[in-house]
Parts: structure tokens; C-alpha cells; sequence
């Protein structure tokens, strides 16, 4: 039993509601399959403007498949395992460890960048405040809120809709906890001693060191304990962890920072000593030895981070521990804006000066800065650039010298719903040190307000003692081997080609909650109809795209995946880019796209997914061995026709990752692609837009979010023209008068008082937010984007909020010719594609024929 001093303001422990949460509904094989094929027939139906289907005998054969797996033994064996895992534990994923990569068996490919999605924190409510300041600020606020989480008064999460607890273990992961992989007995020994190769070969980056080889031969290591070995992957916690870890310059510092009773040793005056004293030492030993881009190896595909971790864990296993068990990584990033020019031709920078498009690239580059750092070389071709200073197997909090504050996470470990919440009360705490200063430190002022100080650190007054840097500072000392030398400046490498070859792209469109309002959809499914419907109008064909949905209703239960295409998105997008349809029809079809992909939202909420399911079994399959399942050489055959068909190329590796994580804390969401050539969208819905950011390979970011902001611009032209105008005609929706007046109002007012004039950060924002629930924020997005693109109506009577966006004079107000042609705007009709054979998929999968061959 809890003290009760350890009660939160709610009475309610953050741990109060986990026992009462249900299991994870355990889906059935059928129903399963039965999604996986209806996610994959539109992309088969939609290769191009004029083609027709994509090997139908392909998608015959995989009916076919599906129909001779579920009538096998090896359905049976598979679902009953899974069905005793269900049985015994609190969600029959458990141990399974399936948050990688939608596919917890494929290698990361080389030229994909880190699966780390990142947050941008608001500017900080003081102008100029420098780098080691903020940093101590900000860490200070994180560490109450760990301490709160630890000492059970963090009130529990609920669901945005609902009202209902939400499962708080996402919180374990988030702190003393990092990726690591599993190898299993004699994995690296094997590989390495059945091949070897002179060391100098550079080729080969797995060779053993020399001094390396007596303890591989007498090390004999117990099987890992955990149901993952053998694919590669598991997270190792350190509950009892307290210190923090400090990367600056490419080297490493640990500093204690908690107690043993989960107290706050030290206040932010003397973090800033020895934040202040760390980065005086990094500059000082910049050239040293000591100075390493170690960090970049995290960034390695897995199969090279495996076998370099596994040295490093023989060579250096104190310090290793050091990293692995810091609460989370302070990176205090030594870049800024003066190195995005560095980086940049000067005669771009000379073209773009005084232009929106100048702030709009400078903004990108320093995204990409906060994100995956610089890559500058000096004279003699050695890395110098803030890249080698980050650690991707932990969550990170980076701060760049001009005080710009990111939160990078591994969406492997951590939970972006959790994350949020972090960073959002984070923000919010660090805001609140000024009413505490004001009102001379009182601790009502907080959102943890039974935070104290630690009891044995402090004088009196709920005051620390003051810090002596030298003392409590340990700075990490590596003396690496050649080979492992040779590891980090391969990732090191490889990592800077990735950060020159990726491209990310930021943008403000004037559509947000209220246009979603008004047309009476929720605002995450206007904008993910929307950007299917900008991709389809670029390539004449639909991907495979999926969203994050939060499932922490039930135990242990993180996550799943939906797909965002259907066959009646199919049919809009089709229709949306010809004449064959009148304008009306294309709304209401649209609208209703939108209500579908909402009711897959909620479905996906309560367990009705299928993306974790299908992973699991072709997991079992994989790995049946080691689970004990015995399989024939029939179970091998069916089990390959399906779980190794092509047909699911598309699933296994989408092309389109696009999630909505944000609130007014912060100002941009970014998220890697699935694939080198595929598209990550991250994006922050807000009143009156919606702030977006796009990361690909050699792709048009910015000509697909051209197309997303004309094809909201179509829908509010028709909504104008066909129903505010003539109201309860047209679509069948009608706005309430008085709601419809108020809102003029509400724009109007807006217009007469010009741009939100309030301290930066100090909007209304939810301090308990999901991944897949957007936060309404009141702080003006112009303040926080790249670029904000105006509604492309070619009317002359805009209306303030449409004007308010028009920042741009080089932004067109009607298409081009060339444009039209691009987009198939001459196209005047789509021939609608049928084939009977496809028809046996919409038939009971059990009275489908079987195959002729």
C-alpha cells in the first residue's frame, strides 16, 4: 500500500486502473484474412490511369491460399498457440515485441533512415534564453515528471472520447529502458570464426578482434530469456536507473539525478553548472580521442548494430551499461543556423534572400538539423557535424546552440501517445517555473505539486545543495579496437549519405478542425482522405498507407496499424481527377470516405485490427522451431503460399506512413518512410490548419502537399457554391444558421485583431493527448510553419481566414495547362475496370474453388 501522501490531486494512483482493464479481444483467422485481402484490393485494381489490374492470376492464387489455410493443420497449430498465449497472459502479443518496422522480421535496409520519429518543442516563453540554460530548464521539468511517474502520482491517461483509463505501462518504456538486440547461442561466434578474414578487409566489418578471441571461446552465454531471440530484437529495462546521460560533441558524461527514493537531487541554477561544465570540457577535447560518432552506430542496419553492440558489450560493459541505463539521453547539439548556410549553395541562399521560400528552406534545414544533426567535414575529411552526437536507441532530448529544443523517440521501445503526454508536460512545466518564481516558489505551481526535492540532498526550504560539477560528472573514456573503429566510421558514413539524400518538407495548409467541423468529419480523417486523393491525382495510382492507432484501452496493449485505402476510396479518386462525376456526387463521396476511414478508427480502437494478428502468425511460422510447433512438409507449403506470397509486398513495407501526433507544445511531428522510396507524413491538426511535414528520397514532398491543399481548396469551393449557399440542398447537410453566423464572427474578429500577439507557447492545450486524437490548439500556426499555402479559389471575395493564409504572391490561384495535364485534370472519363474472376473474393472464402493447378 501507497502512502497517502503519494496521492495524486485526483486521489487515483497511476497505476490505479491496470488490473481492470480487459484483455485484447482475440481475433479469429478468418476475419484476419478477410481485412488483409479487402486492404490489398484496391492497390491491384489501380496501376495507372489506363492499365488494367496487376497479375489477377496472382490474386486468384492468393484466394486460393487463404481458402487452403484456413481448411489446414497448420491454421490450427498456429491460432493455438496464440490462443494459449491469450490465456495466459495479460495480451496475447506479449514477449512478441511486433512495434518494428510493421513487420518484425525484415532487416532494415540500408538506405532507409532510423524509424525515430521527432517532436519540435514551442520556443521557450523567454526570448534569447541560451542553449545551457533551456537545457537545464527542461530536463529539470522532465525529471519531476519521471519522478512523479515513479513515485505513482502521475494521474492515469484517458481516452480523449470515452472518458475511460487508459494502460499506463507505455510510461516503463519511455525511461532506463533502450533497444537492444538478441543473438542467439553462438550466433556471433558462428558467423565470425567459420569465416574469417584479415582484419584490414573493409569489406567485411564482422571479423573478431585478436584480443577478442580467447573470451569468445571461454563465453559461455545463457539462451536470452525472452521470447524474441532468434529475430533480433527485445527491450531491456533498468527500473532502478538515476542517472542521465549527456552526449555533447560526440562525447559522453553520466550525472546522477535522482535518488534512491525517485526525488530530484538538483534544481535547474545548478543543472546549468554542470551542463555548462560538460560543454566547456567537449569543446576543450573536441579533437581527442575521446570525441567519437559511437552514436551513429545505432543508426546501422540491424544486422551490422547487432554484431558491433556485441563488441562493444565485450570490450565495454560498464560503459555500455552506462548508456543503456540512463533515464534518457540530454544531447547538446553544437549546431545552428549559421551551419545550415554552411551546408547550402550560396547561390541558392542569394536567390532566396528576403523571399518566404528562404524561410521556408532555413526552417526545413534546421528541422533536419534537431533531427538526425549536421554533417560537416574539415579539412582533413573527418566528420565534425553534430550527427555523430545522438544515440537512437533511447529517447533523446536534443538542444541545438540556439536553444531549439526536439524530442526524438524509438518507435520500437516508446509509445507515441506517451511520448506526447512527456513532451507536452514537459513544455508545460517549464513554462510554469515563472508563476513559481513569481510567487516565490510556490508549489501549486505545478503540475506535480508533491514533487519535492530529494530529503537527503537538501538543506531546508525544499532547497538543493549546490552542485559541484567536477564531483558528480563522469565522463565516459573509450579506447576502441580497429575493427570496431572501422564499424563506427562505416554507420558514420552511411549516415551522412542518408542525411544528404533524404529530403524533408514542411508546410501550413488553411484547413483544420473547423472545416472538419463544418462538413461534419472528424479532422484526422479529412486529411488522410485528402492525401490520398493528392498522391492518386500525382501518380495515377493508390499505395498502401497506413496510420498509427492507439489501442491502450486494453492491457499491455499499445498500437496497431490500419490501412487507409478502400475500394470506395479507390472509386473517388478515380472520379475526382475526371468530369465523370458532378461535383456534388464527388463531395458527398468523399464525405463519405471519411465517415468509413473514421468507423475503421474506431473499430481499430476496440481490437478489431488485423495488421498485428497476420504479423504474429507469419511469426510463428517463421520461427516455429523455437515455439515448438512441429510443421510438415504440407504445413511448410501452404504456410509459404501465403505468408511469402508477393501479394503482400505492399503491407509488409507501406509506402505511405502518415500519423497524427501533436499538440499547441509543439510546433512540427516528423516521421521516417517504411521504405527508401515511399513517404512519411507527420502532421498537426489545428483550429484553422493543419501543419505537416513530409520526409522521402528523391521525392516531391512539396508538390504532394501542393496537391493535398488544392484538393481540400475543390471540396470547400463545391461545400461554397452547393450548400452554404443553398442550405439543405446538394449534399444534405445544413449548418446551422446560428453556429454558421458565429463563426464569421469568430473570423472576423480574428481578421480586426491581426496575428496572435500572446507569449509563444502559452495556448490552451490537453495535457493528456493520444497519437490518433489531435489537440486542438489556439496558438496561430502562421507563427510555427515552413511555408502556409492559401486556398487555391480563384474568387475575389475571400474570406478573412482564406486571406490570413495568402502569405505567398508566387502561389498560383488557378492551374497551368501544364499542371492540368499532370494532375489528369483533361481527363474526361475513367473507364471502370471489372473482371468476374474477382468476384470469388467477395464470396465465403471456404466455398471458393480450389486451385486447378
Amino acid at each position: 500500500m501507497l502512502p497517502i501522501e503519494k496521492l495524486n490531486e485526483d486521489n487515483t494512483y497511476t497505476l490505479e486502473y491496470e488490473s481492470s482493464l480487459t484483455h485484447l479481444p482475440f481475433p479469429s483467422v478468418r476475419r484476419t484474412l478477410e481485412q488483409l485481402r479487402d486492404s490489398l484490393k484496391p492497390l491491384y485494381f489501380s496501376d495507372g490511369y489506363y492499365r488494367p489490374p496487376m497479375d489477377l492470376e496472382k490474386l486468384q492464387d492468393f484466394n486460393h491460399a487463404i481458402h487452403d489455410f484456413l481448411n489446414s493443420k497448420l491454421c490450427e497449430k498456429l491460432q493455438s498457440t496464440l490462443e494459449h498465449f491469450h490465456a495466459f497472459r495479460n495480451c496475447y502479443l506479449d514477449n512478441l515485441h511486433l512495434e518494428v518496422n510493421n513487420n518484425p522480421t525484415k532487416e532494415l535496409e540500408n538506405d532507409v533512415l532510423p524509424r525515430n520519429p521527432l517532436l519540435l518543442l514551442e520556443n521557450d516563453i523567454l526570448p534569447r534564453v541560451s542553449q545551457v540554460n533551456r537545457s537545464a530548464v527542461l530536463v529539470h521539468a522532465a525529471l519531476r515528471f519521471i519522478s512523479a511517474l515513479k513515485k505513482q502520482v502521475l494521474p492515469p491517461d484517458r481516452d480523449n472520447g470515452t472518458g475511460l483509463p487508459l494502460n499506463m505501462s507505455s510510461y516503463e518504456n519511455l525511461f532506463g529502458a533502450t533497444r537492444c538486440p538478441v543473438l542467439g547461442i553462438d550466433e556471433v561466434e558462428n558467423f565470425d570464426l567459420n569465416q574469417p578474414l584479415p582484419d584490414s578487409d573493409l569489406e567485411r566489418t564482422y571479423v573478431i578482434d585478436r584480443d577478442e578471441e580467447d573470451n569468445i571461446k571461454n563465453n559461455n552465454e545463457p539462451p536470452a530469456n525472452d521470447d524474441f531471440a532468434g529475430s533480433g530484437i527485445t527491450i531491456e529495462k533498468y527500473h532502478d536507473s538515476r542517472h542521465l546521460l549527456i552526449i555533447s560533441r560526440g562525447q559522453y558524461y553520466a550525472v546522477e539525478v535522482l535518488d534512491n527514493d525517485g526525488s530530484v537531487i538538483y534544481d535547474p541554477t545548478n543543472l546549468m553548472k554542470v551542463f555548462d561544465y560538460i560543454l566547456e570540457d567537449s569543446i576543450k577535447n573536441k579533437n581527442s580521442s575521446g570525441s567519437t560518432a559511437l552514436g551513429s552506430l545505432t543508426s546501422y542496419s540491424f544486422r551490422n548494430w547487432k554484431y558491433a553492440r556485441k563488441r562493444l558489450e565485450r570490450k565495454f560493459p560498464d560503459q555500455l551499461h552506462l548508456i543503456d541505463s540512463a533515464l534518457f539521453v540530454l544531447v547538446l547539439d553544437h549546431s545552428s543556423f549559421k551551419d545550415d548556410e554552411i551546408t547550402t549553395n550560396n547561390n541558392e541562399l542569394e536567390i532566396l534572400e528576403n523571399s518566404e521560400e528562404n524561410y521556408m528552406a532555413k526552417s526545413v534545414r534546421g528541422l533536419k538539423r534537431l533531427f538526425y544533426g549536421t554533417s560537416i567535414l574539415n579539412c582533413h575529411g573527418h566528420q565534425t557535424g553534430s550527427c555523430v552526437s545522438r544515440w537512437y536507441d533511447k529517447l533523446q532530448l536534443v538542444i541545438t546552440e540556439d536553444s531549439e529544443a526536439s524530442v526524438i523517440w524509438d518507435s520500437f521501445t516508446c509509445d507515441g501517445s506517451a511520448v506526447l503526454r512527456f513532451t507536452s508536460e514537459t513544455y508545460t512545466e517549464s513554462i510554469l517555473r515563472l508563476a513559481r518564481e513569481v510567487n516565490l516558489g510556490d508549489a501549486q505551481f505545478s503540475l506535480w505539486p508533491s514533487i519535492t526535492y530529494s530529503s537527503a540532498q537538501s538543506s531546508s526550504n525544499n532547497k538543493t545543495l549546490e552542485a559541484d560539477p567536477v564531483k558528480i560528472t563522469r565522463k565516459i573514456e573509450w579506447k576502441f579496437s580497429d575493427i570496431l573503429n572501422t564499424h563506427i566510421h562505416l554507420s558514420e558514413t552511411k549516415l551522412a549519405d542518408l542525411i544528404s539524400r533524404y529530403d524533408i518538407f514542411r508546410v501550413s495548409i488553411p484547413f483544420g478542425c473547423k472545416d472538419a467541423n463544418i462538413w461534419d468529419v472528424k479532422p484526422d480523417a479529412m486529411i488522410q482522405i485528402a492525401l490520398q486523393l493528392a498522391h492518386f491525382a500525382l501518380y495515377g495510382k493508390m499505395i498502401y498507407g497506413v496510420e498509427p492507432v492507439s489501442t491502450r484501452s486494453f492491457k499491455n496493449s499499445r498500437s496497431c496499424y490500419i490501412d487507409i485505402q478502400s475500394a470506395e476510396l479507390l472509386e473517388l479518386c478515380r472520379e475526382f481527377i475526371t468530369n465523370s462525376l458532378d461535383e456534388v456526387s464527388k463531395l458527398n463521396k468523399f464525405l463519405k470516405c471519411c465517415n468509413l476511414h473514421t468507423q475503421k478508427v474506431k473499430t481499430s480502437k476496440v481490437g478489431d485490427g488485423f495488421e498485428k494478428h497476420f504479423n504474429v502468425l507469419r511469426y510463428l511460422f517463421k520461427f516455429s522451431e523455437h515455439y515448438g510447433i512441429y510443421l510438415d512438409s504440407k504445413d511448410k507449403e501452404i504456410g509459404k503460399r501465403i505468408f511469402e506470397s508477393p501479394i503482400l509486398a505492399p503491407f509488409l513495407v507501406p509506402e505511405f506512413l502518415v500519423a497524427n501526433c501533436g499538440n499547441a507544445a509543439t510546433t512540427a511531428f516528423a516521421i521516417t518512410p517504411n521504405s527508401a522510396n515511399g513517404f512519411g507524413v507527420g502532421y498537426i491538426i489545428k483550429d484553422d490548419s493543419c501543419d505537416l511535414t513530409v520526409i522521402s528520397q528523391f521525392r516531391q514532398g512539396g508538390r504532394l502537399m501542393f496537391m493535398l491543399n488544392w484538393v481540400l481548396s475543390e471540396f470547400s469551393r463545391i461545400w461554397k457554391e452547393n450548400v452554404t449557399s443553398s442550405p439543405g440542398k446538394g449534399t444534405g447537410y445544413r449548418i446551422s444558421p446560428v453556429v454558421d453566423k458565429l463563426y464569421e464572427m469568430d473570423n472576423a474578429l480574428k481578421h480586426i485583431q491581426g496575428p496572435d500577439k500572446s507569449i509563444s507557447g502559452y495556448g490552451f492545450f490537453d495535457l493528456h493527448p493520444n497519437w490518433d486524437s489531435p489537440n486542438i490548439s489556439k496558438v496561430n500556426s502562421t507563427n510555427n510553419s515552413s511555408l502556409h499555402l492559401s486556398s487555391l479559389d480563384d474568387s475575389n471575395d475571400k474570406s478573412p481566414r482564406e486571406s490570413q493564409f495568402n502569405h505567398s504572391s508566387t502561389t498560383p490561384s488557378v492551374l497551368t495547362e501544364k499542371e492540368k495535364h499532370d494532375i489528369g485534370f483533361q481527363i474526361k472519363s475513367f473507364k471502370k475496370f471489372e473482371d468476374p474472376s474477382w468476384k470469388l473474393s467477395e464470396r465465403d472464402m471456404v466455398d471458393a474453388p480450389p486451385n486447378p493447378t
